[in-house]
């Protein structure tokens, strides 16, 4: 049986999961697809994919689930809920949760699947949206090395750079860590635009000088927070989000309840939390996370 003959289901149609389920069908996987939203599931279901009206139905019969989901609560209901897939996975089939979630919930799923002898890998991802469409994600996988080696053909049609970091929940600890980076870096990108806007700076030279200096990153490169200095930047779009201020709320939110746990202060990341949280508070949310620059710059 060839990799594409593997059949999939994919649980979880949002800003990432739709466009990895669409490259999914697009090498040629055969897809059912659940989402709480009928129509995530409608737009799948016109490039070709089977529409399930529960997880437990998309999983019935499928050789791997896959799992998109905007945190831990979610992924245990889609799981083990009244409809959860876990139900109707056969045994020896594999779950890939590719969530962002806290270590420990990954870690307890991971048991109780293979309490119902199914293979569980965590697989969260970096790249945002615009990698997801592209295929060009970064991988971050937790579990057994064999199970990832006869899954990664798979993988690869979703990432560029598939990693495995360790046993189960490796993936999601490497994916808070990153995100502690993503974060804080995004909040300090912002400050240095605020400043150079305030002091007459030009945004376009800004980028050109910091890009090539030693304040280079990420955040800089594929988020420059104010219009007209990068085409591709989410502030070109008013700030249409790549990810969401949500979103890196939560992936904070779990990185300093983790490093609590294990009495590590990060007292940076919990400033910038702060930060996204006000996004929240300002309406923002639904907004790229970085328009947490609009919290900063200077009036007029």
């Amino acid at each position: 049986m060839s990799d594409i003959d593997i059949s999939v289901a994919f649980i979880g149609l949002g800003t990432m999961g739709r466009p990895m389920a669409k490259r999914l069908m697009a090498a040629g996987y055969r897809l059912a697809v659940y989402d709480r939203l009928p129509e995530a599931v409608d737009a799948l279901v016109a490039a070709g994919a089977q529409a399930a009206p529960s997880a437990r139905k998309a999983a019935a019969g499928a050789q791997v689930v896959i799992t998109m989901l905007p945190d831990g609560s979610h992924v245990r209901e889609a799981l083990t809920g009244p409809e959860g897939a876990l139900q109707e996975m056969p045994a020896g089939s594999t779950l890939i949760d590719m969530s962002t979630i806290d270590p420990p919930t990954s870690k307890e799923l991971a048991d109780l699947a293979g309490r119902h002898g199914v293979r569980m890998l965590d697989a969260p991802v970096s790249g945002s949206s615009a990698g997801a469409v592209d295929g060009t994600l970064t991988v971050m996988v937790g579990g057994d090395a064999g199970t990832l080696a006869e899954l990664e053909p798979l993988l690869s049609v979703l990432g560029r750079n598939i990693v495995h970091c360790g046993d189960h929940g490796a993936g999601v600890s490497v994916k808070l860590a990153n995100q502690i980076i993503a974060g804080t870096s995004m909040v300090a990108v912002a400050e240095s635009y605020a400043l150079a806007q305030s002091l007459g700076v030009d945004p376009r030279l800004l980028f050109d000088v910091v890009s090539a200096s030693s304040g280079d990153c990420w955040a800089l490169r594929t988020r420059p927070p104010v219009p007209g200095v990068l085409k591709t930047s989410p502030a070109d779009a008013g700030f249409r989000p790549g990810f969401k201020g949500a979103l890196m709320r939560k992936d904070l939110d779990l990185a300093l309840a983790t490093a609590a746990a294990h009495t590590v202060p990060l007292p940076v990341t919990s400033r910038a939390r702060e930060l996204y949280a006000r996004m929240t508070e300002e309406g923002l949310d639904d907004q790229d996370f970085s328009a947490v620059f609009t919290l900063l710059a200077p009036a007029g």
